[in-house]
Protein backbone atom coordinates (compact mmCIF):
# COMPACT_ATOMS: atom_id res chain seq x y z
CA UNK A 1 0.00 0.00 0.00
CA UNK A 2 1.20 3.47 -0.95
CA UNK A 3 2.41 5.78 1.57
CA UNK A 4 -0.80 8.17 0.52
CA UNK A 5 -2.95 5.09 0.92
CA UNK A 6 -1.85 4.44 4.46
CA UNK A 7 -2.04 8.02 5.46
CA UNK A 8 -5.84 8.27 4.05
CA UNK A 9 -6.39 4.99 5.83
CA UNK A 10 -5.40 6.73 8.77
CA UNK A 11 -7.83 9.68 8.35
CA UNK A 12 -10.65 7.46 7.57
CA UNK A 13 -9.85 5.54 10.71
CA UNK A 14 -9.13 8.48 12.75
CA UNK A 15 -12.72 10.13 11.78
CA UNK A 16 -14.58 6.46 12.29
CA UNK A 17 -13.07 7.20 16.38
CA UNK A 18 -14.19 10.25 16.14
CA UNK A 19 -17.42 9.52 15.48
CA UNK A 20 -17.56 6.54 17.86
CA UNK A 21 -16.12 8.87 20.50
CA UNK A 22 -19.35 11.00 20.06
CA UNK A 23 -20.99 8.27 20.54
CA UNK A 24 -19.65 6.27 23.68
CA UNK A 25 -19.84 10.06 24.99
CA UNK A 26 -23.21 11.16 24.52
CA UNK A 27 -25.23 8.06 24.61
CA UNK A 28 -23.75 5.48 26.03
CA UNK A 29 -22.09 7.31 29.30
CA UNK A 30 -23.96 8.76 33.05
CA UNK A 31 -23.55 12.17 33.79
CA UNK A 32 -24.81 14.13 36.33
CA UNK A 33 -23.72 17.53 37.36
CA UNK A 34 -20.30 17.15 38.66
CA UNK A 35 -19.78 13.47 37.82
CA UNK A 36 -19.42 11.46 34.31
CA UNK A 37 -18.56 7.63 34.05
CA UNK A 38 -18.68 6.65 30.30
CA UNK A 39 -16.40 4.41 27.93
CA UNK A 40 -15.17 6.94 25.21
CA UNK A 41 -11.68 6.78 27.01
CA UNK A 42 -11.28 3.43 24.88
CA UNK A 43 -11.64 5.32 21.32
CA UNK A 44 -8.35 7.96 22.80
CA UNK A 45 -6.43 4.68 23.68
CA UNK A 46 -7.07 3.01 20.60
CA UNK A 47 -5.89 5.74 18.85
CA UNK A 48 -2.87 6.29 20.62
CA UNK A 49 -1.80 2.50 20.23
CA UNK A 50 -2.36 1.97 16.74
CA UNK A 51 -2.10 5.84 15.09
CA UNK A 52 0.05 7.87 17.32
CA UNK A 53 -0.19 10.91 19.12
CA UNK A 54 -1.50 13.48 16.55
CA UNK A 55 -4.06 11.47 16.30
CA UNK A 56 -5.37 10.44 19.50
CA UNK A 57 -5.85 14.27 20.30
CA UNK A 58 -7.49 14.70 17.22
CA UNK A 59 -10.09 12.06 18.59
CA UNK A 60 -10.13 14.23 22.03
CA UNK A 61 -10.61 17.31 20.67
CA UNK A 62 -13.25 16.52 17.87
CA UNK A 63 -15.00 14.03 19.82
CA UNK A 64 -15.40 16.50 22.36
CA UNK A 65 -16.07 19.53 19.97
CA UNK A 66 -18.61 17.94 18.07
CA UNK A 67 -20.19 16.02 20.68
CA UNK A 68 -20.84 19.21 22.67
CA UNK A 69 -22.30 21.28 19.64
CA UNK A 70 -24.44 18.22 18.62
CA UNK A 71 -25.50 17.12 21.85
CA UNK A 72 -24.67 18.97 24.45
CA UNK A 73 -25.32 18.56 28.37
CA UNK A 74 -25.39 22.10 28.56
CA UNK A 75 -23.31 25.40 27.70
CA UNK A 76 -20.30 24.49 25.71
CA UNK A 77 -17.25 25.07 27.58
CA UNK A 78 -13.54 25.24 26.01
CA UNK A 79 -12.02 24.43 29.11
CA UNK A 80 -13.40 20.37 28.82
CA UNK A 81 -11.60 20.57 25.31
CA UNK A 82 -8.44 21.42 26.57
CA UNK A 83 -9.28 18.54 29.44
CA UNK A 84 -9.70 15.99 26.87
CA UNK A 85 -6.62 17.05 24.25
CA UNK A 86 -4.48 17.07 27.92
CA UNK A 87 -5.92 13.64 28.54
CA UNK A 88 -5.37 12.20 25.06
CA UNK A 89 -1.98 13.35 25.45
CA UNK A 90 -0.97 11.94 28.18
CA UNK A 91 -2.49 8.67 27.29
CA UNK A 92 -0.44 8.58 23.98
CA UNK A 93 2.43 9.93 25.37
CA UNK A 94 2.47 6.87 27.87
CA UNK A 95 1.07 3.93 25.40
CA UNK A 96 2.26 4.75 21.82
CA UNK A 97 4.42 2.27 20.80
CA UNK A 98 4.76 0.85 24.58
CA UNK A 99 1.33 -0.37 25.51
CA UNK A 100 2.82 -1.88 29.19
CA UNK A 101 0.29 -2.77 32.29
CA UNK A 102 2.78 -0.19 33.92
CA UNK A 103 2.07 2.39 31.27
CA UNK A 104 -1.48 2.28 31.70
CA UNK A 105 -1.51 2.48 35.23
CA UNK A 106 0.34 5.69 35.25
CA UNK A 107 -1.56 7.12 32.12
CA UNK A 108 -4.59 6.43 34.25
CA UNK A 109 -3.54 7.77 37.53
CA UNK A 110 -1.93 11.03 36.24
CA UNK A 111 -5.19 11.46 33.71
CA UNK A 112 -7.20 11.01 36.60
CA UNK A 113 -5.49 13.40 38.69
CA UNK A 114 -4.77 16.09 36.41
CA UNK A 115 -7.73 16.45 34.27
CA UNK A 116 -10.64 14.51 36.04
CA UNK A 117 -9.74 15.99 39.43
CA UNK A 118 -7.85 19.00 39.20
CA UNK A 119 -8.86 20.09 35.78
CA UNK A 120 -12.25 19.15 35.56
CA UNK A 121 -12.92 20.09 39.44
CA UNK A 122 -11.99 23.17 38.58
CA UNK A 123 -14.12 23.78 35.11
CA UNK A 124 -16.78 22.53 37.40
CA UNK A 125 -16.46 25.14 39.94
CA UNK A 126 -16.28 28.39 37.70
CA UNK A 127 -19.43 27.40 35.86
CA UNK A 128 -22.06 25.99 38.36
CA UNK A 129 -20.96 27.38 41.75
CA UNK A 130 -19.48 30.97 41.02
CA UNK A 131 -16.97 30.84 44.10
CA UNK A 132 -13.66 29.16 43.75
CA UNK A 133 -13.37 28.79 47.49
CA UNK A 134 -16.25 25.66 45.96
CA UNK A 135 -13.07 23.80 44.65
CA UNK A 136 -12.59 21.78 47.41
CA UNK A 137 -15.63 20.37 48.03
CA UNK A 138 -16.42 19.66 44.30
CA UNK A 139 -12.35 17.96 44.25
CA UNK A 140 -13.61 15.85 46.76
CA UNK A 141 -16.98 14.75 45.76
CA UNK A 142 -15.40 13.60 42.59
CA UNK A 143 -12.95 11.46 44.26
CA UNK A 144 -14.89 8.17 44.30
CA UNK A 145 -15.98 8.41 40.77
CA UNK A 146 -11.95 9.07 39.77
CA UNK A 147 -10.87 6.23 41.62
CA UNK A 148 -13.68 3.84 40.50
CA UNK A 149 -13.08 4.82 37.07
CA UNK A 150 -9.29 4.34 37.33
CA UNK A 151 -9.53 0.98 38.37
CA UNK A 152 -11.79 0.27 35.09
CA UNK A 153 -10.06 1.95 32.91
CA UNK A 154 -6.50 0.53 33.81
CA UNK A 155 -8.54 -3.00 33.29
CA UNK A 156 -9.96 -2.19 30.10
CA UNK A 157 -6.98 -0.66 28.62
CA UNK A 158 -5.29 -3.66 29.63
CA UNK A 159 -7.26 -6.20 28.51
CA UNK A 160 -7.60 -4.75 25.07
CA UNK A 161 -4.42 -2.72 23.78
CA UNK A 162 -1.31 -4.43 26.41
CA UNK A 163 1.07 -5.82 24.00
CA UNK A 164 0.59 -9.28 24.41
CA UNK A 165 -2.95 -8.52 24.54
CA UNK A 166 -4.76 -11.62 22.09
CA UNK A 167 -7.14 -8.80 21.18
CA UNK A 168 -4.37 -6.45 20.09
CA UNK A 169 -3.03 -8.75 17.78
CA UNK A 170 -5.88 -9.68 16.07
CA UNK A 171 -6.46 -5.46 15.85
CA UNK A 172 -3.04 -5.22 14.57
CA UNK A 173 -3.67 -8.15 11.58
CA UNK A 174 -6.46 -6.38 10.42
CA UNK A 175 -4.81 -2.68 10.60
CA UNK A 176 -1.37 -3.87 9.40
CA UNK A 177 -3.60 -5.06 6.03
CA UNK A 178 -4.04 -0.95 5.37
CA UNK A 179 -0.81 0.54 6.32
Amino acid sequence: MSKKNSQLFKIILTAMLIALNVVMERFMSFNVWNQSIGFSFITIAFAAVFLGIPYALAVGAFGDIIGALLFPFGTYFIGFTITNVLAAFITAIFIYKKASILNITLSVIINKITTTLCLNSLWITLLYRDNIDAFPAVFLTRVPQAVIMAIVEILIVSILFTEKSKIRTSLNSVISKFF
